[in-house]
């Protein structure tokens, strides 16, 4: 018999009554572990974060505008909100403790978001040494109760760490229907804080902050701010795709849709391409439409020179038809962007 093996099974088995009697550790409970993780996330976006968030000032001779910006890439694009600069105002923004000068690149007043440029002294000295910044990214879902957190620049300088939930979205404010749907987040908003962005708990760029009160906010989705950022970085200026339609809500849906062509414009693609009024829109551009509205949130993320498909229900019947999305006359006039 193996001597070390029976040594062993004598030493342990004198020592099983001591270890049953000895108390287990407790383990964390479900919650604090949870809370242990959501501390940590937070703490790593208030170190990492903070040197792509910008303060953004603008003046004129009637006062003073103050708000928050982001770093949306390293050659130094900075996203607000257009409400924040004042035409022929002087822009100023203020980064890591120094201030720096801005101008105004584009702004897209459909979503109220505007692009700002600042020079190489403000991102390091080069476009490579830009440091800390906030690319946008694609969500094709944001769920309920999703933690996210905004970071903001308050009137004291200080970058304004605050957690929320996602709790819905809201396309309509009165009778102003959004260009998308906005998503509602229970995070008070501090004055300051408008345009600040807002990122998940692994510091992905969520979205901006437009507007709030008191209890929550409103926030524009990351994805509308990457389809601007895209069409800047393609074409140097914001370019809306124009279809050509007005729609309304049918006393009587087709399908799945309630939403009905009212009337097409003259020399649109749209009528190019054969639709007529009573038309009942199903589908543009790969999103399916059952509201009116919805229509504005597809539209919203077509380019000017796009090659789009759209079907819709004549008759009782699906029918499908394909044309090249026109520029808006603002665009090709240039009041969209701005050197």
């Amino acid at each position: 018999m193996n001597r070390r093996l029976v040594s062993n099974s004598i030493l342990l088995s004198g020592l099983m009554p001591v270890l049953a009697a000895a108390p287990l550790p407790a383990a964390p409970s479900p919650n604090a572990t949870l809370s242990a993780k959501v501390a940590a996330s937070i703490r790593a976006l208030s170190k990492d974060k903070p040197g792509a968030i910008v303060r953004v000032r603008c003046r004129d001779q009637r006062g003073e505008v103050n708000g928050t910006g982001f770093l949306l890439d390293p050659t130094g694009t900075i996203c607000t909100l257009a409400d924040l600069v004042i035409p022929g105002g002087e822009i100023t923004i203020r980064r890591s403790g120094r201030d720096y000068p801005a101008s105004v690149a584009a702004i897209d007043p459909r979503s109220g978001v505007a692009f700002l440029k600042i020079g190489e002294e403000a991102i390091g000295g080069s476009p490579s040494a830009g440091g800390t910044f906030l690319p946008p990214s694609i969500l094709t879902n944001a769920p309920s109760l999703t933690p996210v957190v905004a970071i903001g620049m308050t009137r004291e300088e200080n970058a304004a760490v605050s957690l929320g939930m996602i709790t819905g979205e809201a396309t309509h404010e009165g009778n102003r229907y959004f260009c998308v749907p906005h998503l509602i987040a229970a995070i008070p908003l501090v004055q300051g804080e408008a345009g600040s962005p807002v990122l998940d708990l692994s510091g992905n760029l969520f979205g901006m902050v437009m507007g709030g009160g008191n209890t929550s906010c409103r926030i524009l989705p990351a994805g509308a701010i990457e389809k601007l950022h895209r069409d800047f970085l393609r074409f140097g200026r914001i370019n809306p795709g124009r279809v050509g339609t007005v729609v309304e809500e049918a006393a009587v849906p087709e399908g799945n849709s309630r939403t009905r062509v009212v009337a097409v414009e003259q020399g649109s693609p749209a009528e190019a391409a054969g639709l007529r009024a009573g038309d009942m829109i199903v589908s543009l551009a790969g999103k399916p439409i059952r509201e009116p509205e919805e229509v504005l949130g597809a539209s919203f993320y077509l380019s000017g020179g796009d090659h789009v498909r759209m079907t819709f229900l004549r008759g009782g019947k699906l029918h499908s038809i394909s044309f090249r999305c026109a520029e808006t006359p603002e665009t090709t006039e240039g009041s969209l962007a701005r050197p």
